[in-house]
């Protein structure tokens, strides 16, 4: 595995490819884009991803968000929709990180990509893919300046 600070520098050059994002959004995509390349998470076709979501919603204790599987673009992996508690995934098969960003939007109850949303990312990565994998997400977040709560807040506290 290479260093925190080349994951840090592909992150920020990286980051420019989001064009129609904020600095903030392209920051975090860019991240997750990283570390997603790095360590990978579980693929999942579109008829075992609704399965595994509410496994983790259960464990979450949150209401498992209505899942639309739609045909591939390339602008974007998924959405949500959080006023129809919505989640579209993109493609035959979806990624557990790409899943996961989505319930930390439904999580969090919002759209934006701030310190909220990541920090809830870390730890649904952190719970339902591995703590290595959501260390170093936390790490590259913070290395690329994005706001973030301390390691250990990651940890679930149920």
């Amino acid at each position: 595995m290479s260093s925190l600070h080349t994951f840090v520098q592909v992150a920020i050059a990286r980051a420019s490819e989001y064009q129609k994002c904020s600095e903030e959004q392209a920051l975090t995509y860019a991240c997750e884009d990283i570390v997603d390349n790095e360590l990978g998470s579980r693929n999942f076709s579109s008829h075992h991803i609704e399965q595994w979501l509410q496994h983790v919603c259960a464990r979450e204790d949150i209401d498992t968000p209505q899942v639309v599987v739609g045909r591939a673009t390339r602008t974007s992996l998924a959405s949500t929709d959080i006023d129809s508690h919505t989640i579209c995934l993109r493609g035959k098969v979806t990624t557990a990180a790409t899943a996961l960003h989505e319930v930390a939007h439904v999580i969090v109850g919002a759209d934006s990509h701030g310190v909220l949303f990541r920090d809830e990312l870390v730890r649904l990565a952190r719970a339902h893919i591995s703590v290595e994998y959501a260390a170093l997400l936390h790490g590259v977040y913070q290395g690329v300046g994005l706001e973030m709560s301390p390691w250990p807040a990651s940890a679930s506290q149920r």
